[in-house]
């Protein structure tokens, strides 16, 4: 900096306060200055290729090329394997001296890589997305993902991504990663599949994953980045449907009269143990079978006809009636029962299903008949006593 005069080193000493990476560049591409940050950058060993990005862009800037178009633009880069193009975006930049008049023109850089750019659309999603290396060392991890594991980033950034790894993957991890490298099989990239994770407390839990590989064409090194969701509160509203199905069916199979659901194409969707019992086949016969099956008559042949009729017209001619139709067993015999129909509307698709309440009338003809036989016994010995 000592070197520097009049303006440049006024501006020299603005950017060396400065916590973005800068340099200050003489309008004919000569480096005057560089700050702090930005000579960590572009010396760190770490970064590659990058190291090289100041001399490498000023380098390939067409002579007399407005910078302002540039900004803009992608310039092809001369590089030990070739021509490369970089991002011109990679570099941000202030001109100084055109507009104040000054003889000389300078242009400070604000050097950002394109992996911070990422970092930076990462770090603000919502869902927990990280990145590992080839030896699946975790490389960075948004604030999504550690608010989810219970990790700062510092305790993620350099170590195993099997630290977040449960049931049971933790010490296959490092295998899947060497044999996908060996072998190029694809067995998780570009799928999802459910795993479990685990956090810092040990604690497990289920999270949906999605693995994409992303390879740097200036080093040539590829990484992997994975992009999860928690599926705990799903698996929780999973279960909780599932004890509501099992409780429903338990009121459904604690019925005595037999019980069907049926769809808008007469297909069996529920049916309980009544129903099976009474017409004499399993459970598994009746589900996904046409309820013609157990129409007895000539309503067997009629019956997705009536329920065509009443999508179309609306038409409640059984629907919250109840009536008396003849049924179908198992043996083919048939049986007269009594026949309830009510409209169901499904709240996740809007489809309508219907659910059938059947009783047997067997027994109740059976009795009725009993009943009047002894009434005309007790009618024909009372009449014939009088008589006598």
């Amino acid at each position: 900096m000592d070197s520097l005069t009049g303006a440049a080193k006024i501006i020299a000493k603005t950017i060396d306060a400065a916590s973005e990476r800068a340099v200050l560049v003489a309008d004919d591409g000569t480096v005057l200055y560089r700050n702090t940050p930005a000579d960590h950058f572009l010396f760190h060993p770490d970064n590659g290729n990058d190291a090289h990005l100041i001399t490498d862009f000023l380098a390939a800037i067409p002579e007399g090329a407005d910078w302002r178009i540039l900004e803009k633009s992608r310039i092809k880069m001369k590089k030990e394997n070739g021509l490369v193009t970089r991002n011109a975006r990679d570099l941000h930049w202030v001109k100084y001296g055109e507009e104040t008049g000054d003889d000389k023109v300078f242009h400070v850089l604000f050097i950002c890589s394109r992996h911070e750019r990422v970092r930076e659309i990462v770090d603000t999603a919502f869902d927990p997305v990280l990145t590992i290396n080839e030896e699946g060392i975790i490389r960075t991890a948004n604030d999504a993902t550690c608010k989810l594991f219970g990790y700062a980033v510092g305790e993620l950034v350099g170590h195993n991504m099997s630290i977040l790894c449960g049931g049971g993957h933790a010490a296959k991890h490092d295998e899947y990663v060497q044999r996908y490298k060996e072998t190029g099989e694809k067995r998780i990239i570009g799928k999802r599949r459910e795993v479990m994770g685990r956090k810092k407390d040990g604690t497990e839990f289920p999270c949906d994953l999605g693995v994409q590989e992303i390879k740097d064409v200036s080093t040539g090194q590829r990484f992997f980045c994975g992009f999860m969701k928690d599926l705990t509160l799903l698996k929780q509203h999973e279960a909780e449907i599932q004890e509501r199905q099992a409780l429903a069916q338990g009121m459904i199979n604690a019925s005595m009269d037999s019980m069907l659901e049926i769809d808008q194409e007469g297909i069996i969707q529920i049916t309980n143990d009544a129903a099976c019992n009474m017409f004499g086949y399993s459970r598994e016969e009746l589900i996904g079978s046409n309820i013609s099956l157990l129409c007895g008559g000539e309503h067997g042949a009629k019956h997705d006809k009536y329920i065509s009729r009443y999508l179309k017209s609306g038409d409640k001619r059984i629907i919250g009636t109840k009536r008396q139709v003849k049924a179908r067993r198992k043996d083919g015999s048939e049986v007269e029962v009594e026949l309830v129909v009510q409209e169901v509307v499904l709240t996740t698709s809007g489809k309508k299903a219907f659910c059938g309440f059947i009783r047997d009338l067997t027994q109740q003809k059976k009795d009725k008949r009993a009943l009047r036989k002894q009434q005309q016994l007790i009618h024909g010995k009372f009449f014939g006593e009088e008589d006598a």
